[in-house]
């Protein structure tokens, strides 16, 4: 018999160890992730299963890692019967849902999710308000981590859901009314304000009574193709 806690997985867009401050003696663009870390169980030696968003999905949620040259979820053996984190904890009573901010058929996460056993899937078609698409992949991460909160409260425990951000992804935008801190807006400014969401929707969730029977995930898909530091290259 299993604990009936509720499970969050949050899969961070190329959340490269070299962007968190915590693993490089504060040097990073992840202030609140890193104040997170400080009262987590946190692993230091971490090691992508793939190297696209596309191959993060299965990698994460369903442990199939990359092992053929096309990803799981554009080859043949995608409609193969497979088990996943969503089936078997729909076995256990468990409310699940994947979430990802953009058009359904990005990647292939929507045939993905239900082939996985999510039951719910929720995107920007779902979202609904293009006033907060990014131009490209979807909706900011921001507005669609509170859109995600919303989701959330109205969900009967014990859940499970997962979100897939997708604001730190090329070409790197941010919402007009966010205050960006460099001239050249890249991959670091986009940690940074997701790294932002991020705290404000754990600042919405704290004082929601299921965040304490709730075990939060965090981790990336896999690490940026940038590098700035000696060290990463």
């Amino acid at each position: 018999k299993i604990d009936k806690k509720n499970i969050i997985i949050l899969i961070m867009e190329s959340y490269s160890k070299e962007f968190v401050g915590f693993y490089n003696n504060g040097t990073g663009y992840t202030p609140f992730l890193d104040s997170l870390m400080q009262n987590s169980l946190v692993f230091e030696n971490a090691y992508a299963n793939g190297l696209k968003s596309i191959e993060a999905l299965p990698a994460i949620t369903a442990s199939i890692p990359t092992l053929m040259n096309n990803p799981f979820i554009t080859s043949q053996y995608a409609q193969n019967n497979f088990v996943s984190l969503a089936s078997l904890l729909n076995k256990e009573g468990y409310n699940t849902s994947l979430y990802h901010g953009g058009s359904r058929g990005t990647m292939g996460f929507y045939s993905f999710s239900k082939k996985a056993g999510f039951t719910d899937y929720f995107g920007m078609q779902e979202y609904n308000n293009t006033d907060d698409f990014d131009g490209t992949w979807g909706i900011y991460d921001g507005p669609f981590m509170k859109y995600f909160y919303d989701g959330l409260n109205q969900k009967e425990e014990p859940f499970f859901s997962v979100l897939f951000t997708l604001s730190s992804h090329p070409p790197y935008t941010t919402p007009p009314d966010y205050k960006h801190n460099f001239n050249n807006i890249g991959i670091r400014e986009t940690i940074r304000y997701t790294d932002f969401a991020l705290s404000q929707f754990f600042k919405q969730c704290k004082n929601k009574e299921w965040f304490e029977n709730t075990i939060f995930i965090i981790t990336a898909d896999h690490t940026s193709g940038l590098k700035y530091s000696k060290k990463y290259k």
